[in-house]
């Protein structure tokens, strides 16, 4: 799956890459706002802290069952070439099997690869998820 996001700054793309996220995996509007969970993603640059972002977001969501609704930086330091560091707390609820259908089967996703790109106006990424059993099953077929 690849996910093409767009925004006005690195903060701005990085909420628009979770909301695209979790629209990709589920209808955004069965998601409630019941609990809060904390989330710091450290990276040596801003693909690499997207990356981790998201990878941290797919965790929730496959491995914790918790799904996320909103984000909100307490703490973003990143630039385009240098360390970067976020601290959000994400709110959301847990999966309920009764409300909440997966798109896609949501264990063993993972962001692959990021790659940003300064427009213009907007920074745009395209992201990469892969899932653990594509990548056995092609590595099954390679050997």
């Amino acid at each position: 799956m690849i996910l093409q996001i767009q925004g006005n700054s690195l903060p701005q793309l990085f909420e628009n890459a979770a909301h695209e996220l979790l629209k990709a995996l589920i209808d955004p509007e069965t998601v409630g706002v019941a609990l809060r969970e904390k989330v710091v993603v450290e990276a040596v640059d801003a693909s690499g802290l997207l990356q981790g972002w998201v990878n941290a977001l797919l965790h929730l969501a496959c491995d914790q069952r918790i799904l996320f609704k909103k984000s909100r930086f307490q703490e973003f330091e990143a630039e385009r070439t240098g360390a970067g560091r976020l601290r959000a707390e994400i709110t959301g609820e847990l999966v309920d099997p009764q409300r909440h259908v997966f798109r896609l089967e949501a264990a063993g996703l993972r962001c692959e690869q990021v790659s940003l790109l300064n427009g213009p106006k907007t920074i745009e990424a395209q992201i990469v998820i892969t899932s653990e059993e594509i990548i056995l099953a092609k590595s099954k077929n390679v050997c």
